[in-house]
């Protein structure tokens, strides 16, 4: 089964205009994805900024092609995203104290209660933070100098080589990007039957 078997949609502040977190809860703890779950009973609610900042990159490092590529996360690089989760890590704790969730006792393992200020937080979000496995962005589609491909997936400057994937977005969907992908691959598989 999928270790998230809750998700949310969540503004992390009031001076959001829109939601602009996900949230994915585990009904488990543990370390890092692939370590052993944690011996006591636990939920793991996940926030996930759904418009971040931060850009990293992917470079090729040299011509040959078994060489692996320079690749920069370049997560909570910018003050914005910084904002997002330490807003985002207060939000979650709001939650826990709720008065419905009291029967519960909820205590939080980590960062801990003792993690308060926005300095401490946000070095929480560094540490704790991980991908979620929707890397997008590293061949954007586009006019502009950046842009790798263009309106017809082609890749600029190489004949016959399309990209079909969710690399092709110039930015991250506002929420899971499996269908926004399952869209670029039927749009994509119809341009190559067209040849154009």
């Amino acid at each position: 089964m999928s270790p998230s078997q809750l998700g949310a949609f969540a503004k992390s502040s009031d001076d959001q205009r829109r939601a602009n977190v996900e949230y994915h809860v585990q009904p488990l703890s543990l370390d890092k994805f692939g370590d052993p779950l944690h011996l006591f009973p636990a939920i793991t609610p996940s926030v996930c900024n759904l418009r971040p900042t931060s850009r990293g990159w992917v470079r090729i490092k040299s011509g040959d092609a078994a060489d692996y590529p320079e690749i920069k996360l370049n997560y909570l690089s910018t003050p914005e995203d910084r904002k997002v989760a330490v807003d985002g890590m207060r939000y979650t704790r709001r939650i826990m104290a709720a008065k419905a969730l009291a029967k519960y006792r909820p205590e939080e393992f980590r960062p801990g209660p003792g993690v308060q200020s926005e300095q401490e937080l946000e070095k929480a979000a560094g540490e704790l933070g991980t991908t979620i496995f929707h890397p997008i962005g590293t061949c954007k589609m586009g006019r502009d100098a950046l842009a790798v491909v263009d309106e017809r997936l082609r890749v600029r400057g190489i004949q016959r080589l399309r990209v079909v994937d969710a690399s092709i977005m110039p930015r991250i969907t506002s929420g899971n990007t499996n269908a926004p992908t399952y869209a670029i691959a039927e749009k994509g598989a119809r341009m190559i039957l067209e040849n154009r």
